[in-house]
């Protein structure tokens, strides 16, 4: 057993240095993940199957072993905001798909002067941290940004902006994603300054604030809009506050439908809910419904129960087709009950053509807005 412990180490100290190598040689970048999972010999077959379905969702990546309960993978030119929204929903697939509970998650993104122990040092304390803690699973930093800190937020902020001055702002403008790439001219006192491209202005006049995200910072930014200087293309940004999710996260489009879609969510084909559709993507629904009926749901504890949404889908034409589609309740806050779904190849094709053509729309429509 020492020797094969042996082993395992030097193929996972080969694998991880040579990734390093190829991040410096290539100035590019990869997320380490680590995670905790106890085998079952009794049940090899259920641990089979859940790392085969770790490698398909990763893009194959290896998954290495390091002691006799935890495993690491990487994510390739995957930045740490990225890395953390999929790990998170790869996390809820498993429970979905398999009723295993990953409990706890450490990751990480790499640095182009990281060594093999600096990178390790890093994963370790995020993954022991997840396993002291009792009500977080995933915690993430890199060695610019550590959220778990006592540092002063602004001062690390700082010395992000003066590494990298570029960040993406966005915005959703009825489910469309707005996003820029701007330039920070100033940070000082929790107030930024920065430079947008002049002719998205307009759509900042109709926004109170925007959504930060920068490749060295895990977590996405909200800050309030102050102010609008015209003349330098500067927006002036304040009140900062680091979200651990938000509607940037989401690795797929999203659309609110222009017309209500009515909706029925059923298990055993009887009914639990009915209402209309707020918003679609190729992996979720958000269903509007009662608060009483929202407040049911979440009492019978269906949280883990496969169920099914029923509703009609137009197409380009107009036409309505029916859908019927395997989902799971994510969530239920007053009036909403936000779904993961799983379509079928011929269910993405209809949900992704109307995607599409409401997409269409409504640019036509902000389009019009912004030249008045």
């Amino acid at each position: 057993m020492i020797k094969e412990k042996i082993i395992y180490d030097y193929i996972t100290r080969g694998t991880i240095e040579a990734n390093l190598n190829f991040s410096r040689e290539n100035k590019s970048y990869f997320s380490l993940v680590k995670f905790e999972y106890k085998v079952d010999l009794d049940d090899a077959y259920s641990f089979k199957d859940l790392i085969s379905f770790i490698h398909i969702q990763t893009n194959f990546s290896p998954i290495l072993k390091q002691d006799s309960d935890s495993f690491l993978f990487f994510l390739k030119e995957v930045k740490i905001h990225k890395a953390k929204a999929m790990v998170n929903k790869l996390l809820k697939k498993c429970k979905n798909e398999f009723d295993i509970e990953i409990e706890n998650v450490g990751i990480t993104l790499s640095d182009i002067d990281d060594t093999y122990k600096s990178l390790m040092d890093r994963i370790d304390k995020y993954f022991v941290m997840s396993k002291l803690s009792s009500s977080n699973k995933v915690f993430y930093g890199t060695v610019d940004f550590d959220y778990y800190d006592t540092m002063d937020p602004s001062k690390i902020l700082k010395n992000i902006f003066k590494k990298s001055s570029h960040l993406n702002l966005n915005n959703l403008y009825k489910g469309i994603p707005i996003q820029e790439t701007a330039k920070v001219n100033g940070f000082s006192d929790g107030i930024m300054q920065v430079r947008i491209k002049p002719a998205k202005i307009p759509f900042y006049t109709k926004e109170k604030f925007t959504f930060i995200q920068h490749d060295l910072i895990p977590d996405i930014i909200k800050a309030n809009i102050l102010k609008i200087d015209r003349n330098r293309f500067i927006i002036i940004l304040n009140n900062l506050k680091f979200l651990k999710s938000s509607p940037v996260e989401r690795s797929d489009t999203r659309i609110e439908p222009n017309k209500n879609i009515h909706a029925i969510l059923t298990k055993a084909n009887k009914k639990l809910a009915e209402g209309n559709i707020i918003s679609i993507s190729e992996n979720s629904i958000s269903l509007k419904v009662t608060p009483e009926q929202a407040d049911i749901l979440s009492i019978k504890d269906l949280f883990h129960e496969e169920l099914k949404i029923k509703f009609l889908l137009a197409n380009d034409k107009n036409f309505l087709s029916p859908i019927k589609l395997k989902s799971y309740i994510f969530n239920a806050v007053d009036d909403q009950i936000i779904l993961n779904i799983s379509p079928n190849m011929a269910e993405i094709t209809k949900i992704r053509n109307y995607i599409s053509t409401q997409q269409n729309k409504l640019l036509t429509t902000l389009k019009l807005e912004l030249k008045q």
